[in-house]
């Protein structure tokens, strides 16, 4: 009797467990949204370029968002048995029934925030890959940049040289003009009073200056 109370206990517990885990293993994807790649890109190890990637995803793609890191800018994804990060900026859901890019809508979309933990999610699901062996270069990089890549750099500001003075326009000097020419009655027109000189400036005649002969007087 008591072998027969023992043995419903155990496999009670056992089935327990049993529940408890396939829970845990459909939890996750029970949170993931369907999403579809627009572009060739990388599955990468890790939310950067400098990580692995070890898969290419070709337009079309079908895969599922468990979520993103803040900023939206990398995602972590589940595409087939392979799982990784995708650059957000290639990854396109459905809002309101309208297609959108997870980069821009990631608020809208109401996906979660996720942290990129190197230990945890290389020791989960790449502990048979063959960068796992280079996992100590690839923890230096995470250490310094968590969130997967450096700060920008602050562009130096731009110093222009200031503006060449125009050199003044020296204008020629004005060109001298011509004296006025002379001024010339029209042809044909006779001057006032029809060609007469003025009173006073008349001539004297040709023979006013001469005395004439007196008249000789007849011996007949």
């Amino acid at each position: 009797m008591n072998i027969n109370r023992i043995r419903p206990a155990g496999f009670g517990a056992a089935l327990a467990a049993l529940s408890a885990m396939l829970l845990a293993a459909w939890a996750p994807a029970a949170l993931a949204a369907p999403a579809v790649v627009v572009a060739n890109v990388h599955l990468r190890a890790g939310p950067s370029t400098e990580y692995p990637g070890f898969v290419t995803l070709v337009p079309g793609t079908q895969l599922e968002v468990f979520g993103c890191e803040e900023g939206y800018n990398w995602c972590d994804v589940q595409a087939g048995p392979n799982r990784g990060w995708v650059d957000a900026a290639y990854l396109q859901m459905s809002a309101a029934g309208h297609p959108v890019i997870v980069a821009d809508s990631g608020v809208v979309l109401a996906l979660p925030v996720v942290t990129f933990v190197f230990d945890s999610y290389w020791n989960s699901y790449y502990r048979t890959r063959p960068w796992y062996a280079q996992r100590a270069r690839y923890y230096s990089y995470w250490n310094r940049y968590p969130h997967g890549r450096p700060p920008p750099r602050p562009r130096p500001p731009v110093v222009r040289p200031p503006p060449r003075p125009r050199p003044p326009v020296v204008k020629p000097p004005p060109r001298p003009r011509p004296p006025p020419a002379a001024t010339r009655p029209p042809g044909g027109t006779r001057p006032p009073d029809g060609g007469k000189p003025p009173p006073g400036s008349a001539k004297p005649p040709p023979d006013s200056g001469r005395t004439r002969p007196a008249p000789q007087s007849s011996g007949q």
